[in-house]
């Protein structure tokens, strides 16, 4: 009896260091994926940014100039990233 007892808590930890290792492995490739998905979307975001900004500037460009097209585009940009960090440090408190 006394034989036994030490192989079964071994093959008990065993056990659960496996399952751990499963549950960590399936928990990593869930976190690479949606990392991933996430940066897909980033990058897209990215790119269709890229063509509006484009557009939106070629627009302004030819309807009022390219210097109030500039001023116009980095402006918004600009009011963009203030409310953006806004949002961040209201987040933060």
């Amino acid at each position: 009896m006394s034989t036994e007892g030490p192989s079964l808590l071994r093959d008990l930890v065993k056990s659960l260091a496996a399952v751990g290792a499963l549950s960590a492995g399936a928990a990593v490739r869930r976190t690479a994926s949606t990392a991933a998905g996430y940066l897909v979307v980033g990058i897209l975001l990215a790119v269709s940014l890229c063509f509006l900004t484009f557009a939106g500037y070629r627009a302004l460009s030819l309807a009022m100039g390219s210097i109030h097209a500039a001023l116009i585009v980095g402006c918004a940009y600009l009011f963009a990233a203030l409310v953006a960090a806004l949002v961040l440090q209201v987040r933060r408190r």
